[in-house]
Parts: structure tokens; sequence; C-alpha cells
């Protein structure tokens, strides 16, 4: 398997991340204990075991191999596949899917959902997924995943449980709910994603694109292409709250000792434990 190729896994704040993101080659990111996966990118290993699809956009390094990802499904005689995506790419989604079933010679079966910003998607027993306008060259979300749970009221806390029964057969309220910032995928976008959407800032973890790293490409030239420069995270880092953030989508300018060094340099220290440099 070729450098470019080769997934990476990560283990952070319970969950495990597993994928493949370097900028304008391939985006696929997988998480086993949500069963969800974060766009497609060229269908690498691993993605066909994943239900539920989060696209962030239609750049083909992010959604290139879903038409041979829903195919395979058929070929196995697997359930489709559930999409969920930007409301303005799925008419030219459905169109390339219809165009391709007529070329492979049989239906391709899809479940697919269009998404305006801050519409929601069940993606599992007590989760959600928040979508998010991001700031990118053509409509994008990022996606927020929610875990809700219920827990017992503090004064109910220490009680027997037939007592704890016999109030709620009563019709007391003994729990209050209880909604967790789990996750948090940005897909591409510029930093403007990051300032205006303090949910993310405070999610037990965000993924955040990060594609330039240094003068190679700056600032000015790294937003006009709608990413995000490294400058502008080590700016803004100490607003992050959560435990951590996951630095993701990285231009093959660099390399992946290059930008762990250079977490460890330009970082606040009170951060890098925090920061943690995904993908090779």
């Amino acid at each position: 398997m070729s450098e470019v190729a080769k997934l990476d896994e990560l283990r952070v704040g319970g969950l495990t991340l597993t994928g493949i993101t370097r900028g304008g080659v391939e985006t696929c990111l997988m998480v086993p204990e949500l069963a969800v996966m974060f766009d497609v990118g060229m269908c690498p290993p691993g993605a066909l075991t994943y239900p539920t699809i989060l696209v962030s956009h239609g750049h083909a390094d992010h959604l290139g191999g879903l038409t041979y990802l829903i195919s395979q499904h058929g070929l196995m005689s697997s359930p489709a596949p559930v999409i969920h995506m930007p409301e303005e790419i799925v008419a030219p989604m459905r169109q390339i899917l219809a165009g391709w079933s007529q070329i492979e010679g049989f239906e391709l079966q899809f479940d697919l959902h269009g998404h305006a910003p801050d519409s929601r998607a069940a993606v599992g027993r007590n989760l959600s997924a928040l979508a998010l306008r991001t700031s990118h060259r053509v409509p994008s979300l990022a996606w927020l995943i929610e875990r809700t749970t219920h827990r017992l009221r503090p004064e109910y806390v220490g009680r027997e449980g037939r007592e704890i029964a016999g109030l709620r057969a009563a019709g007391e309220v003994i729990t209050d709910t209880h909604v967790e910032p789990l996750l948090c995928v940005t897909g591409d976008t510029k930093i403007e994603f990051f300032d205006e959407q303090a949910l993310a800032r405070r999610c037990k973890i965000l993924v955040h694109e990060c594609t330039s790293w240094d003068d190679r490409r700056d600032v000015e030239v790294t937003r006009k292409w709608g990413h995000t420069h490294l400058d502008e995270l080590v700016a803004r880092a100490e607003q992050f709250t959560g435990e951590a953030l996951v630095l993701v989508h990285r231009s093959m300018r660099h390399s992946r000792r290059e930008a762990e060094a250079i977490v460890d340099r330009r970082f606040p220290a009170a951060m890098r434990g925090k920061i943690h440099v995904f993908g090779w």
C-alpha cells in the first residue's frame, strides 16, 4: 500500500477515528463506535461496513468513491447506505447515480437525504447529527454528533430502585435531559466556522481541517481556496475547550513529521496535549 493510501487511526475521547485525509487527495473518516462515516473518499478499506454516511461537500476527493460504494453494497446484497449531504448537491448527485445505473446495467439502491444548515439526522440510539454551515468554495456542511442521555435528578440520587420505579409510575419527572456535543467533523472550511460556532469549540472532539502549515501557501492564498491555515488555528487554539482538537486535510506539501514538529513549536504549551495530527 502506498504512503498516500495508508489509513491512520487515533483513539481519543473514548472514540476511534480511522481513515485517510489528505488535502486534494482523499478524505474519509470512520468512527466504529458510532457506526458513522464522514465523507467517502475513494471508498478505502472498511468503508463498506458503515450504514450511515455524512457528506461535507461534493468535491471528488471527499465524494469520488460514492458510486463504487453504492454499487458494492448492491453486489453484496447488503442494505442500501443512508447518505446525508448538503441539500444543494442532491439533484446533481441523483443525476450522477442515475447515469451510473445506466452504465452498470442495474439500478443502484441508496437512501439519500439533503440537509439545510441546522437540520438534524438521527444516526443511532440517542445520537443525532446536526448540520452546520461551513465556509468553503462550494456548498458545504460540518456534522456535529450529539448524544442525548437522561440523568437522575440530584434529589433522587441514592434512593432505592423500587422507590424510583414507584415515582416514575406515579408520573413524577425524575430525570433531566442532557445533550453532549460529542464529535464535530468540519470537512473543508475557512476559519470562519471556528469563529462562528461556539458549540463546535466546546465539542468533546473537534476534527478541523488545516490544509496549509507554513508560508509555502500563506493565509491569504489558503483562504482563497476555502481552507484553513495553521496560523489561524494557533491564534485561536485556546478558545477550544473540549478534549481533543484533531487536525486533518494536510496538504501534500507537508509531511506528518513536519506537522507534529510544528505543533510542538507553535501551539501554546497548555494546548499541546489536546492537539493531534491525523493522516499520513
